[in-house]
């Protein structure tokens, strides 16, 4: 028996009866295991970063930096497939230019953040490249013990929507710790 029951049990020992008892079993999904509730060691900490992305709240920096020891790998993703539509959409000049406006911007939040995570006192990587958001992400949070994603990764955000597709689809797919800011 894990301590947080055994405190429940001694609590309401004797007010319902075997009333919590019952609750214990119907709800023991929506209770943390002994085992949950290990802090569990992150060493390494995934952030990507992308054009709708346009800044990182400080507060986030703080969060981070009580990982001790934990290297933050920022990546920055230009979205391969609306280079493809800009390709068939436009000429070679009109999509070179918005080639580099999106690496421009790509560098200069790469190295916004990194000066921001390292004045948290936390050791950065940070590397930019074309590819799907998606799919590269969770290929890299393979090799991370924790995911920051922003609530605004990959879409800008609507009123019916508070949190983009591509981050609501990370935190149900990844079996990795998501914080979402």
């Amino acid at each position: 028996m894990g301590y947080f029951t055994s405190l429940i049990q001694r609590k309401f020992k004797d007010v319902a009866g075997t009333r919590y008892d019952t609750v214990m079993k119907e709800y023991r999904e929506f209770l943390l295991t002994e085992e949950e509730r290990k802090v569990p060691e992150v060493r390494s900490i995934l952030m990507p970063l992308d054009y709708f992305v346009k800044e990182v709240p400080s507060m986030l920096y703080d969060t981070l930096s009580s990982y001790e020891g934990a290297t933050v790998s920022l990546v920055y993703i230009i979205d391969l497939e609306v280079i493809r539509i800009v390709e068939d959409s436009l000429n070679a000049d009109t999509v070179a230019e918005f080639k580099r406006k999106r690496e421009a911007y790509g560098e200069e939040i790469l190295r916004k953040t990194t000066a921001d995570l390292e004045r948290a006192g936390l050791p950065v990587k940070s590397r930019m490249f074309s590819g799907s958001k998606f799919e590269n992400i969770a290929e890299v949070a393979e090799s991370h013990d924790l995911i920051a994603v922003s609530k605004k990764y990959a879409a800008s955000l609507t009123e019916v929507a508070a949190v983009s597709p591509v981050t609501l689809r990370l935190a149900q797919t990844v079996e990795k710790p998501i914080i979402i800011y």
